[in-house]
């Protein structure tokens, strides 16, 4: 695999890529030349750069021009580096509303819309834990059938940490959701732009398969399976395509 070799020398939005795609499989960069790693590299630093323009300079600029998408852009960076990523995320949304066209900040919004959908899950899935775990003291308490476990009531504590844990996921789980929704929109619009190319193909394919989002991830492998692909590239995704359509078939899949 290629992706080990690559690690040392990428920052961190490559670097997230590696580990959110890592549980997928890459087959697209073997042998078919579908994936450029190159242009994902550059990709990656393409908006690392800047004017350094403070964010309250950036905000300023765009109270004064809201319509004018270098000043969106300038925000959008200012705010990323200053690791307030979900508005960056805000201002990037923006830029692209007024520059639907430009691609690679579509690309580079689509991978902090994984990030962040990244975020939002592990959340949820804390959340999910705190909550089996609330439930745990319940083993150890007398059966709920019995008097004196009646007598002694529900505890409290376990009753609020649960009822906490509960909001936190259903929170978290609709924030993934949301995030998970704009992250395939924004590959889609991608998509749209470039209907023949077979990276951007690929990216939307492993998005929404990453996402959970199976219907869109099997449509977008299916389409790429219409490129000249070699075979073990092609037999790969037709593997991969049957086992989405398994898993969504299954209850609870």
């Amino acid at each position: 695999m290629f992706f080990p070799r690559l690690r040392n020398q990428a920052k961190w939005a490559f670097v997230f890529l590696i580990f959110v795609f890592g549980g997928g499989f890459i087959f697209l960069g073997v042998g078919s030349g579908g994936l450029d790693i190159g242009q994902l590299l550059r990709d990656a630093f393409g908006n690392s750069g800047g004017s350094g323009t403070s964010v309250s300079e950036a905000q300023k600029e765009v109270q004064q021009r809201p319509f004018n998408p270098v000043a969106r852009r300038d925000l959008a960076n200012a705010l990323e580096k200053k690791g307030r990523i979900d508005e960056a995320i805000g201002s990037w949304t923006e830029y692209v509303r007024l520059r639907p066209k430009d691609v690679a900040a579509l690309r580079h919004l689509g991978q902090l819309e994984l990030g962040q959908a990244d975020r939002f899950f592990r959340e949820a899935q804390l959340a999910s834990l705190a909550q089996s775990d609330a439930g745990v003291g319940s083993a150890f308490r007398p059966s709920q059938s019995g008097k004196f476990s009646q007598a002694l009531g529900q505890d409290p504590i376990a009753q609020a940490l649960s009822t906490k844990a509960g909001t936190q996921l259903q929170e978290a789980s609709i924030k993934y959701q949301t995030a998970a929704t704009r992250a395939v929109g924004t590959y889609k619009a991608i998509v749209k732009l470039r209907p023949t190319d077979q990276q951007a193909l690929f990216s939307l394919a492993q998005a929404a398969d990453t996402l959970r989002q199976t219907a869109v991830a099997v449509s977008a492998y299916k389409r790429l399976l219409k490129f000249q692909l070699d075979p073990s590239t092609a037999a790969q995704i037709r593997e991969r395509i049957k086992t989405l359509q398994q898993t969504a078939q299954t209850p609870g899949g």
